[in-house]
């Protein structure tokens, strides 16, 4: 594992500036950031072409590279699993639109989710939904040169894609080389139903595309060392595999919101302790 694979990431700094988020990740060490899509940072409507490129020389002056891209996507209305066509088409545009953007930032990897589907829904008819979706921005994936990590939730937000079974199904269903999975530690185990290990080793070494690297009790996406969830071993796991790909720090607990440095600083900490 290398220091490069390890995304400071800026969903924790929404109190604070892009730019401080930016000076932050510099100042601290990082190579890597993945970078959160939503206001108040980087509302996609509010920025065009030329905006786009003065943030990615920003970026890039700071000696940083956007390993992944990740429209907020959870509390927006947006879902590929929703019954009116006309709601899915419009997420459809949505995640177009974003894998542009990500693009346009020298970015080639992206978090997509299934969304919100109904409990009242046939669930075969919210997968079908969900796969005739993927395989349209699987297209527009293929044309930007930009891998989709998908990212199963718990039962609370869908009942789509909750495991790595599901996960593995949809893959192969939409049959996209450029859709790939998301193994989030704090997700797998909130979800009890694979260890990190086992999702892993279910869907494979060639379509595993991104990690979420936090902390747990389990629920509370904390970061590394501030939880209960076995890190050590995760970590292991993806030596073990030879894993390549990136480790976002998807730290969300609003405990951090206030000093957010200093939740990255102790994460690279333990990160670097370890590799």
């Amino acid at each position: 594992m290398k220091l490069s694979q390890l995304c400071c990431a800026n969903y924790h700094y929404k109190r604070y500036t892009l730019d401080y988020f930016l000076a932050s990740a510099q100042r601290l060490g990082y190579e890597t950031i993945e970078l959160w899509a939503s206001g108040p940072h980087l509302h996609l409507e509010d920025f065009d072409a030329a905006r786009l490129a003065e943030l990615s020389r920003s970026i890039k002056a700071r000696g940083l590279k956007v390993g992944c891209f990740t429209p907020e996507q959870c509390v927006y209305a947006i879902s590929v699993s929703h019954p009116d066509p006309v709601y899915r088409r419009r997420t459809i545009d949505f995640f177009n639109r974003h894998i542009e953007a990500a693009a346009a930032l020298d970015c080639d990897r992206m978090v997509v989710s299934t969304g919100f589907a109904y409990l009242d829904v046939d669930p075969e008819d919210a997968f079908g939904w969900c796969v005739e979706s993927f395989q349209e921005i699987g297209r527009k994936a293929e044309a930007e040169g930009v891998i989709l990590a998908l990212e199963p939730f718990t039962k609370f937000t869908t009942h789509i894609c909750n495991e790595a079974s599901q996960l593995v199904r949809m893959l192969k269903e939409v049959g996209s080389k450029n859709l790939t999975a998301l193994a989030d530690t704090d997700v797998i185990a909130t979800t009890g139903v694979d260890t990190f290990t086992t999702f892993c080793s279910m869907v494979g070494k060639e379509k595993l595309g991104h990690v979420h690297f936090v902390d747990g009790n389990p629920g509370g996406h904390l970061a590394p060392g501030d939880g209960a969830l076995d890190l050590d071993s995760a970590l292991n796991t993806l030596k073990s595999m030879d894993y390549i790909g990136y480790l976002g720090l998807e730290i969300l607990d609003r405990r951090y919101v206030m000093d957010p440095e200093d939740a990255m600083r102790r994460s690279l900490a333990w990160y670097l302790e370890r590799i």
